[in-house]
């Protein structure tokens, strides 16, 4: 309400050029109220200086007020009987209403004040209407005024068509614009590429290659799905083939025959027994409905006699049919029950037959419409990408909006039966407190005070009715106040349920984007990984790298010794004064390796002399081993063949072995 009060003052300082504030324009009383109105009235309509409220009497100021606003196609919120009723008493909410809609719409509002003054029409009296003179002025009048709107449209056109020409030329500028721009791209693009004409070539072909792949790729694209329809096609006929195949596998002429042959009898059966029993029904039908068609119109009391004749005949038919039954043996009775039996028999086998047939081609048309339905579904193709995204959001939604409707539904289930569970109780108590309450003993009758009186009954009535005056009006400024504010709830309910709705789908779709990032973090991650073993294999590399480095430099500092001492043995050799050089002490090195070599050679040559002797040694022993051998086992054999001879103490004794 603040920001309707501020609006209001802030265009009431431009358009009327006052200065009120927040207090000044609360301190306005319902008549300074009136005459705002009628100034912000004034100011939109220009029909001259602004009118003084309190020079007019208020019939005067309500009239003139209600027709600017019926003018202006103003539209109270509310009754209109309270509008009218407040706006003459000058009630500040029903003014300032009316002036935050002025304000709002004042360009809209000024170009129907204007339009009024020529358009609405002056009001003949019907006394006068007889008048040649004055209906020809009033005819005239008419013309003039559809003469107006013509050229006010035409006009309200002109502007719109200056405003058109206007954007227009303003788009040309700044296309001509752009086409300087851009020619000066292509003079400076041609002057490149004049010294390789060769690449403009290139760049045509390759924009023609371009148009030629989109092309081919839509090409492909569409054949895949017609050769994707088609695989479906073609794997429904290989199944439906492959059904037939085995359905015809097992026939043979003999069972194509029984089969043939059975449906023949049945087909007899049916035009033998049933068909001729179905036309005898349906003509004695038609039969009947033909006599009740010709026959007249018959009241209760024929067919009242009707009945009564249709009932005599049924007892009489019934007592021929019991004195037939207790008359005489009929021997053929049996056989006629049996094939009664048989007769009722047949009748249901046929029956079921004819309920068999037609539940089969129910069955054939169902499944008929659901192959349809599998096709039709074959050949549309399943969302992808974006719309598949869509739909699954939106399925989202719909859940869970399902599942908030569903838990309020278990709480209003739950609050339903505490109330229940409450009323039960309290009609309990309520019946206990019946019984228990004793009959209550009526007192005597009470007296009216003292100094009560007509006239003061008069005075009480007509306060009271002042007090009921005063509080309705409460209660009417109450009401509108609370009209608005009912609205307000309404639509903050509305924005909740769309806050709510937009919620639901901002949630949807960041649980979406939360598991794309998830994979997204989970690629980054295995990246990592690969990246830190890459590091790693990097980091051994290195190191070996730096090892075979110091390795060079261990070797490249012995080689600089080496070159060093290189250097100094070639001075050396250069000047032989100066001591000893390499060569000397590697040339007595290798006489000396020399000599060892010859006395090594020489020490050679004895030791295979050695050699040689110590071999021929080793034989004679090895041979002379062998023959203590043989004496031993020459021994042994001579003892296990004849004995041993002991000899001691001068006495000889044979063992034998």
């Amino acid at each position: 309400m603040s920001k309707d009060i501020k609006f209001i003052i802030a265009e009431l300082n431009k358009v009327l050029d006052r200065n009120y504030n927040l207090i000044t324009f609360d301190a306005l009383r319902s008549d300074d109220l009136l005459q705002v109105l009628s100034d912000v009235l004034s100011e939109i309509q220009q029909d001259g200086p602004p009118h003084d409220v309190r020079m007019e009497t208020p019939e005067q100021n309500s009239v003139r007020i209600f027709s600017a606003l019926r003018v202006l196609k103003y539209q109270p919120q509310g009754d209109p009987a309270l509008f009218r009723h407040g706006l003459v008493k000058g009630e500040s909410s029903t003014i300032h209403a009316v002036l935050k809609w002025l304000l709002s719409n004042m360009d809209i509002s000024r170009q129907r004040a204007y339009l009024a003054r020529f358009l609405v029409k002056v009001e003949v009296p019907t006394e006068y209407s007889g008048d040649p003179e004055l209906t020809g002025l009033y005819d005239q009048y008419v013309r003039l005024v559809d003469e107006f709107k013509v050229i006010h449209k035409e006009r309200e056109a002109g502007k719109k068509g200056g405003e058109a020409a206007a954007e227009l030329k303003n788009d040309l500028e700044a296309m001509q614009k752009e086409r300087e721009v851009i020619l000066g791209r292509v003079e400076k693009m041609k002057l490149r590429a004049e010294s390789a004409p060769q690449l403009l070539e290139a760049a045509r072909k390759l924009r023609i290659e371009r148009d030629r792949e989109r092309e081919l790729a839509l090409q492909k694209r569409q054949q895949q799905e017609s050769t994707a329809m088609l695989q479906v096609s073609l794997q429904r006929m290989k199944r439906e083939l492959h059904n037939l195949k085995e359905a015809g596998a097992s026939l043979t002429p003999q069972k194509l025959i029984q089969r043939l042959s059975e449906k023949v009898t049945v087909q007899t059966a049916m035009s033998r027994d049933r068909l001729p029993a179905e036309i005898a029904a349906k003509k004695s039908h038609v039969d009947a409905l033909r006599f009740v068609a010709r026959s007249v119109h018959l009241g209760p009391d024929d067919i009242i006699a009707l009945r009564n004749k249709l009932d005599v005949t049924a007892r009489e038919v019934q007592t021929l049919a019991e004195n037939k039954a207790t008359g005489g043996t009929d021997k053929v009775a049996p056989f006629r029950q049996q094939a009664a039996a048989v007769v009722g028999m047949k009748r249901t086998v046929l029956d079921k037959l004819k309920r068999s047939e037609e539940t089969l081609e129910e069955m054939n048309a169902r499944l008929a419409e659901r192959r349809e339905e599998a096709r039709q579904l074959a050949e549309e193709p399943a969302p992808r990408g974006d719309e598949l995204k869509r739909y699954v959001t939106h399925l989202r939604a719909r859940s869970t909006l399902y599942k908030q409707h569903r838990a309020e539904l278990a709480g209003l289930r739950a609050e339903g039966g505490v109330l229940n569970r409450t009323l039960r109780i309290l009609e309990a108590q309520l019946s206990r407190v019946r019984v228990s309450i004793s009959p209550v003993q009526m007192g005597p009758a009470k007296t009216l005070p003292n100094g009560f009186t007509a006239e003061n009954v008069i005075s009480a009535n007509a306060e009271l009715a002042r007090n009921i005056s005063a509080f309705r009006a409460q209660l009417v400024s109450l009401l509108n106040d609370l009209r608005p504010l009912r609205q307000k709830a309404q639509e903050v309910d509305e924005q909740h349920e769309r806050a709510k709705i937009s919620h639901g789908s901002v949630e949807t779709s960041l649980e979406s984007s939360t598991v794309a990032l998830s994979s997204e973090l989970n690629s980054l991650r295995d990246n990592n990984d690969k990246a830190g073993l890459i590091m790693h294999t990097l980091c051994i590399q290195t190191t070996l790298e730096m090892e075979e480095i110091k390795q060079l430099r261990i070797n490249i500092s012995k080689l600089k010794i080496a070159k060093d001492k290189i250097q100094q043995e070639m001075r050396r050799y250069a000047s032989p004064s100066s001591g000893s050089t390499l060569r000397d002490e590697l040339n007595e090195a290798i006489q000396a390796e020399e000599k060892k070599l010859n006395f090594f050679k020489n020490e050679e040559k004895s030791l295979k002399d050695q050699l040689t002797n110590c071999e021929t040694q080793i034989r004679l022993w090895g041979n002379l081993i062998l023959i203590y051998e043989c004496k031993w086992q020459s021994a042994e054999e001579i003892k296990r063949r004849d004995g041993v001879v002991v000899r001691g103490q001068g006495a000889e004794t044979l063992i034998l072995q």
